[in-house]
């Protein structure tokens, strides 16, 4: 039958961070748990792994691959930590090596780390060429960072031997819909990122968010490194502030944003008329709103 699709009255969006998504906010804090940020060393990751040791966690773990720029963002985080009881680690590591990821885990294992939230952030971009053309072997590349990677780690991060309730923020892109306009530069991009995110609402579906609570969203028009290297620079677009994204991710990982399990939302969307009963009567109502699929059939 046909589903009516009710789009969201949001009135207020936002470029730059705003109180409430402040890390400062009691409801945020982050304090006693352990977070992992991947890909943590550089742009948005950088930026959510800062958010969270604003937010009081008491060890915030990031990973990168290159050792020096690696450095350069754990001595930044430990800056930014000073005074306060939260620790800082670096671990190179790419997500996307499935031996890599099978050493980090074990070694969380052998220390005794328990990952109370984890965050998937880093990204391949693929190609500026049409699908057909720019062949297998490097779509299937950018598949294994934007997917396997995605469902490698959800996965050993809910097999952890512990009781405490996980939080799963996952940082997707508009790109995953928008194919009419932003997947026409980086449609191997867009593919990719649906399906990881498509992934991760399979997941949510099938997890209690008393267990694992599971969160998409868009972290904004972001001029990242990612974002440079398919050719944006500063006159490309009207940016937003990195820190948008980085502290909407802490609101992700909040029992306030348990309403959210399993959807999408932008991080330029205002929370406090994301929390409004309306808004919240729309998703109970419609099962399709801010989840992937066909709707209309």
């Amino acid at each position: 039958m046909p589903v009516s699709i009710t789009i969201p009255d949001i009135k207020t969006f936002h470029k730059q961070p705003y109180p409430g998504i402040s890390p400062s906010r009691p409801e945020l804090s982050q304090a006693g748990k352990t977070v992992l940020v991947l890909g943590g060393s550089i742009s948005i990751g950088f930026a959510i792994a800062k958010a969270f040791v604003q937010a009081s966690a008491s060890h915030v773990i990031v990973t990168g691959r290159r050792q020096a720029v690696l450095d350069n963002a754990v001595a930044q985080l430990k800056s930014e930590a000073k005074g306060s009881a939260t620790a800082v680690t670096g671990i190179v590591s790419d997500m996307a090596d499935l031996e890599g990821s099978e050493k980090l885990w074990d070694s969380f294992k052998h220390d005794g780390l328990v990952i109370d939230v984890l965050v998937l952030n880093g990204v391949a971009a693929g190609e500026a060429k049409p699908i057909l053309e720019a062949g297998l072997e490097k779509i299937w590349k950018v598949f294994e960072t934007n997917v396997r990677a995605l469902l490698d780690h959800t996965e050993r991060f809910y097999k952890q031997e512990a009781s405490s309730k996980k939080y799963l923020v996952n940082v997707s892109t508009s790109a995953i819909h928008l194919f009419d306009t932003e997947a026409e530069r980086l449609p191997t991009y867009a593919l990719t990122k649906n399906s990881g995110t498509l992934l991760i609402q399979q997941i949510a579906k099938d997890t209690k968010p008393e267990d694992m609570q599971v969160v998409s969203f868009h972290p904004g028009s972001v001029l990242s490194e990612a974002a440079r290297s398919v050719g944006f620079d500063e006159s490309s677009l009207d940016w937003d502030d990195e820190n948008l994204p980085g502290q909407f991710a802490v609101w992700c990982a909040s029992d306030e944003a348990r309403f959210m399990h399993g959807r999408w939302l932008p991080a330029w969307w205002d929370i406090d008329e994301v929390k409004t009963a309306d808004f919240r009567r729309r998703l109970e109502s419609n099962y399709h709103f801010l989840r992937i699929g066909v709707v209309g059939v």
